[in-house]
């Protein structure tokens, strides 16, 4: 079957909740993404390989920008091309909606995911301090559309 990203509304709160707390151990409750999820300028991808829930992400568009609020793949899954292909996803909907960059904070600890998202294009331009509960920095990343 292989893997298809597929865009979910909030009666997918419990599914997306689910996939969260395996990408994460500080994971959100169904009532967070169902109350996140009645903005109209939120939106949910989860990414399906072979009829399973691998990963997802939760965007919010605004005045020509993307923000990634949560963007995880589960554990089992993790180094295998999924994270590039979700990131292909989100960019497709971005563009789709007519943004013009796309906006995410990752931990400066979380190495895997700076090299994703540095490999896929995103580029530093600002750091929040003591951002996370382990004291680490937020560093906020930036993708442009307009290439």
């Amino acid at each position: 079957m292989g893997v298809r990203a597929k865009i979910v509304g909030p009666e997918q709160a419990e599914r997306l909740a689910k996939i969260h707390a395996r990408c994460f151990e500080a994971s959100w409750s169904i009532k967070e993404f169902a109350k996140l999820l009645e903005n109209p300028a939120v939106q949910a991808i989860v990414l399906v390989e072979d009829d399973r829930d691998t990963g997802l992400a939760l965007l919010q568009n605004l005045a020509g920008e993307t923000e990634i609020l949560t963007f995880g793949i589960i554990r089992a899954r993790r180094g295998n091309g999924m994270g590039y292909r979700l990131l292909q996803a989100i960019c497709d909907l971005a563009r789709a909606g007519s943004s013009r960059s796309i906006f995410l904070e990752v931990s400066k600890n979380n190495q895997a995911a700076t090299h994703l998202y540095a490999g896929f294009g995103f580029e530093q331009v600002g750091v929040r301090q003591d951002y996370y509960a382990d004291g680490s920095d937020a560093i906020i990343c930036r993708l442009s559309l307009l290439d």
